[in-house]
This record gives structure tokens, sequence and C-alpha cells, in this order.
């Protein structure tokens, strides 16, 4: 598409170039009125190019702003140049003959050298300042909390009565008032809608966090044998289902970190080393850390550790930390108690921000997702229980884990062979005091979605299934069983060539399954999983046996497909995919959508986290069924999101997709 662009913005200077050379070539050196009368057309039409694609751009804000404003602005400013150039002895005549006698050489054709120099020099400094002074000024809003006395803002900045849940944050950037998940994810979106207060990175972070001085404790291989495939360990995993487990072997562990986040196989190039990891990562640029308290582990002293994947290594953190600690400081407290092991998600933002920018923080959610799947689904296979807990005190998770929080940040915390607890009450979370967002986007989204412990107790939080059975649907097949769990994980891959061929709707009801789960789905999993965070699946869909192309969303209550606009879309994604050609080639396109008006129970804007968690949930649940079912899979996280919200037919004031994932037979 931008190859496109190009072509059309520069198609006519090079008319007016053909028009300049078939004169040289076949008639006459053309006189400088011809070129200036030429030259003065084509100023003109570049003028009205940026005219017409600013006021556009003003009007509905979806314009590419760099492609198709800024690029007929760069050729109105060469234009321009070339223009006074042409006429420059005009110029420059006139302004000579104005000037006092001093300044100008005895015949008075030119400035004295030592002043046009400085002249030079001068208006070079000068040009420079104001772009720098527009940039620095202009270059991002900052954004204040809504005011009380703001209509609707009095509902988000309402103070949290005992027993309901946390109200949205408003945020104020004139003219826009609107929640702050939403305020971030459309200033993030592409094409961009606000200019977000940026991330600054002062060169790329190490792929590996170093520990020096610290105990090494090296882990056994791990086991690879699995008798369940991904959908069997994922249906028992949601489930529920384990035992009761009062310790972990240290082979059990090394087992679990290893398919969350192990290097699965190496790239060799000359004077280059590169490790690909179990799980999927946007970019592959792996901002992940894994840390563990063990508790309760065989050959393990009781501490926190932090897993060195690339050593296959435990590092011992100083400290005392102990399971009661972290406890408490989470919506979780029974499960962490009881379980031998802990498992704390990070993520170092800048491993992905130096390159993603603002849109960084959805990715790194995602990615924490993808870890996250494969060991809860691992743990499954061995009989654990392994539920999420991403309700936590930030501050006090950070201080625990001695994380500085401009660079990374706790994402989610889950412990394992954790007890099957009923409870009648949950932890109170409040959040963190209000302050104006003048730092970076960090501040502006994950700052302000941190939670913090109360002091209280309240009702256990009471979590509806939002889809319900329905008429007029496409019920799916039994899902196609596919390879063994331990295997896939290991070739996983993304695959960005598809075969063609037409996919059986067994296949495709596998991955529905393996990504969304069907039926009801338990509580144990944490509210994230449930309705805090409710995302909806749609399809886009190519080729599919049984199924004509349009788009449809899966209803995981009754395991069906409805289809909600019919047609072939495959191109239309392509091109939302920023020209991804494998985007319009799969046999399907998977779209996580979240729902604006139902995210922010009950925990606020923190829902915009939770929802990006389970995205990346959805997406390696994706990969991993694709694989096992030998499809190609790839996750999508960078596309134009207005034109995906056309795809679907979306109302981008309720709705938004976050992520997309790409499938096709091989």
């Amino acid at each position: 598409m931008l190859k496109t662009r190009f072509a059309i913005f520069l198609t006519p200077l090079l008319v007016y170039l053909l028009w300049l050379l078939i004169k040289l070539l076949f008639r006459r050196k053309p006189t400088r009125f011809e070129a200036s009368v030429g030259l003065s057309i084509l100023l003109l039409v570049y003028f009205l190019a940026v005219v017409g694609t600013g006021i556009f751009w003003v009007a509905a804000q979806e314009l590419p702003v760099f492609d198709w404003h800024y690029l007929p602005g760069y050729l109105l400013l060469l234009t321009a140049l070339a223009h006074v150039v042409l006429h420059w002895n005009s110029v420059a005549t006139f302004i000579r003959r104005r000037s006092p006698a001093r300044l100008v050489e005895p015949d008075g054709q030119r400035f004295k050298g030592l002043l046009r120099w400085t002249g030079y020099g001068l208006a070079g400094l000068l040009g420079a300042g104001v772009f720098l002074f527009i940039g620095t000024k202009f270059g991002s809003k900052k954004f204040t909390f809504a005011e009380q006395g703001d209509q609707i803002a009095a509902v988000g900045m309402a103070a949290v009565k005992e027993g309901e849940p946390i109200p949205s944050k408003f945020l104020k950037a004139n003219p826009v008032t609107m929640t702050l998940a939403r305020l971030y994810h459309e200033g993030c979106s592409y094409p961009n809608r606000f200019n977000l207060p940026g991330i600054t990175i002062q060169g790329r972070p190490p792929v590996y966090k170093e520990y020096l001085n610290q105990p090494v404790v090296p882990l056994p291989d791990p086991k690879t044998e699995s008798p369940m495939s991904v959908l069997e360990a994922y249906r028992t995993w949601i489930s529920g289902q384990g035992k009761d487990t009062t310790s972990l072997t240290l082979t059990d562990l090394s087992r679990l970190l290893y398919f969350s986040q192990g290097v699965s196989d190496t790239i060799q190039r000359p004077n280059f080393t590169f490790e690909l990891r179990t799980a999927a990562s946007a970019g592959a640029l792996y901002p992940v850390n894994l840390y563990v308290l063990a508790e309760r582990v065989e050959g393990l002293d009781s501490g926190l550790y932090y897993y060195h994947l690339k050593q296959a290594a435990l590092i011992r953190l100083p400290g005392t930390l102990r399971s009661a600690t972290l406890a408490e400081a989470s919506g979780s407290p029974d499960a962490i108690r009881s379980a031998p092991a802990t498992i704390l998600y990070s993520a170092t933002y800048g491993r992905t921000a130096f390159k993603y920018g603002d849109r960084s923080y959805r990715y790194v959610n995602m990615d924490t997702g993808h870890a996250a799947y494969n060991l809860a689904i691992c743990a499954a296979t061995m009989g654990l229980r392994a539920p999420f807990t991403a309700r936590f005190d930030d501050a006090r998770v950070q201080e625990m884990l001695g994380l500085h929080s401009e660079e990374e940040g706790t994402l989610l915390i889950q412990p394992l062979g954790a007890q099957a607890e009923p409870k009648d009450s949950e932890p109170r979370f409040l959040p963190m005091p209000n302050k104006d967002s003048k730092g970076t986007f960090l501040d502006l989204i994950h700052g302000g979605s941190s939670l913090r412990k109360g002091k209280t107790t309240g009702p256990r939080l009471a979590f509806q299934p939002t889809d319900q059975p329905g008429k007029g649907r496409i019920s799916l097949p039994v899902p196609a069983r596919g390879r063994e769990l331990f295997r896939t994980i290991r070739h996983r891959r993304s695959v960005r060539s598809y075969a063609g061929t037409r996919m059986p709707l067994d296949q495709l009801s596998a991955l529905c399954a393996a990504s969304t789960g069907y039926g009801t789905t338990p509580g144990f999993v944490d509210p994230f999983m449930a309705s805090s965070a409710p995302l909806d699946l749609y399809l886009l869909v190519r080729d599919v046996e049984g199924l004509q192309p349009g788009i449809y969303r899966y209803h995981p209550s009754d395991h069906s497909l409805e289809l909600t606009k019919a047609g072939d879309f495959s191109k239309d994604c392509m091109k939302a995919a920023l020209q991804q050609e494998f985007c319009g080639s799969a046999n399907i396109v998977f779209m996580k959508v979240i729902a604006w008006d139902d995210l922010s129970y009950p925990d606020g804007d923190r829902g915009y986290r939770y929802a990006c968690l389970r995205a990346g949930l959805m997406g390696e649940g994706l990969y991993l069924q694709g694989t096992a079912l030998g499809l190609g899979v790839c996750g999508v996280g960078a596309f134009e999101d207005g034109a995906i919200a056309k795809i679907l037919g979306l109302e981008p004031s309720r709705e938004a997709c976050l992520y997309l994932t790409a499938v096709g037979t091989r």
C-alpha cells in the first residue's frame, strides 16, 4: 500500500520531469518561463493535495498520517524550493538593491563572502530551531483527569463504595473526554488518533536479565512426554481439575518453566545467535520475565528466584520473601498460600517498545498471555491446578520483586498446585490515587490502571457468562484432536505461507475450542478469564468446508458460529493488516474483540490489562492447536484498527479489535 501511495503522489512530479525530458530530446531546451509555468502548476497540485488530505484527516481521522498527508507535504516543500531556486536571481537582485552598499561587493552582483556564509548558517539554525520548538511543544498531549463537575466524569470519579466495583477513570484532552483505557487504545491505534507521551528508550534492553554474584541452581532436563493433546490439556486446566499437592519436584518445575519460556531452537548466523522460545512473542522480541517464589519444591530452598532460560537455571535473589507475604498483596491469597510454588510474570517494556512504541503495552500483555497459557495447560497434564491471579497490589508486588516501574512491570501471578477452596468473600481493591499523567504512556495505562489492596474484604464477585445459547447458529462438529502437547509446543512457529487448500470444519472447531473453550467457564481461573475481560471471537472465513465466505461470531456457550456478514473480505483484511499478504491467503483470520461498556467490571480501567492478557491466551491457544493439526499460524498485532472495525462492522465507540491470528492449511 505504501508503494501505491508513493506512486499516486509522485505521478505529477514524474509527468513534469517527463515533459522536460521530451522537450530536451525532441525539440529544444525549455525556457525559464516554460519551466516556471509548469512548476507553478505542479506547486498548485501539491498544495491542493496537502490541504485536501489535511481537511479529510481533521474531519475523519482515518488517514495514515505520514503516507497520505506528510508525503504530499514533503513534495510541496520540494517544489516550492525548486520554484524559489528557479527565480533566485530575481529574488536576490531585489534584496541586494535594497541593502546598504557596504554589505555588497563592488560589482553589486552578490553580498560579501563572510556576510553571505553567516547568513546561510543563521538561516539553517533558525529553521532547525523553529521545527525543534514545534516538535517539543506539540509532539505529545498532556492528559489530565476530568474535573468533578464534568457530568460524564462524575461517574468515573465517584468514591468507591463498599461492595461496589471500581469505576473507570475519565481523562480529558480537549475536546475529548473518555475512559483512560479507551483513550490509550485509540491513542496507539493505527492510524494514530491522539499523540501519546511516548516512551524513551536509552538503547535496546538486553534480552536476558543478569543478576551477578547470586547463587545459581541448574535445572534438570525437562521430561517431554505427554499423553494429552492441546485441547485435552486445555479442557483439563480450565475445568479446575487437579490433585491437592503439598510439594513439587525440581524436574516438574523445570518442565513447566521450559514449556512456558524455554529456548526451543537456535538460529546461527555469522556473528549472530538468536534463541527462539516455546511461546509466541510479537516481533520475536520476548519481553516476558519469569520469577519463581518457591515454598515447597524438593531440592530447592524457599525464596525468590529468576528463571534464566538461556542458562536453564534459577538465579537465587536476595531477600526472604515468602508466600504468605505475597498472598497478602494478591486477590487470591488462599491459592498462593497453598501453592508449593508461584510464578510471577513481568515484562521489560523496552524490549518491545523500542520497535513498536506506544502500542507495545498491548503486545507485552499478550506475550504474557502466550507464556501463561503454555504453563497452565502443561500443569494440567501433570495433574496440577494453575489458576491465574491478575488482581494484586501493584506497588507492593513491584517492591517484593525489586523492579523499577518505569522499566519493568508485573502483569500476572500464577500459583502452581493451588488448592481449590471456595471463598465467601474476597479482598477489596481500590484504584491508585489520581494524578495528572505527565510521563510516558506507562504512566497513562499501566500506572493509571494499577490497584492497591484495601483494608477490608467484600462479597465474592459474581461473574455471569455474557454469551447465551441462541437460535439460527451453525453448530460445530466434534473438534479434531491433533498431536500431543509437548511436541506441539517445541515445534510451534509463526508460519506465513499457506497451501491454499480447503480447511476441514472439525479443524476450525478445534481452533475455537482451544482458544476460547466452550460450555461453562468456572470462576477458578480468575476474573479476567470470565466476564471482567469479555472478549468476543470473530472469524473472517475465506475457505472452510461447509461455510460460505464471510464474518462469523463464535459462541462458546453452545460451540456454534453465527454469520454476521456474508462475502469474501480477505483482500480487505490484507490491506488492513498493513499489506501482509498471508492475511489475505489464510483460510481463517481470528479476531479478538473487546466491548468498552463491559470492560470495566469489576476493576475499572484495569479491565483493559485483563483483556490484553486474555487476548494473548486465546492467541496462544490458536497457535498450539493449529500447530498440532499441521496448520500454519501467525499472530498479527499491527493493523489499521479502523479498517478492521469497518470489516467487522464494529462501532468504535463501543467495540475494538485487539489481536488477529491468521490460520491456513499447509
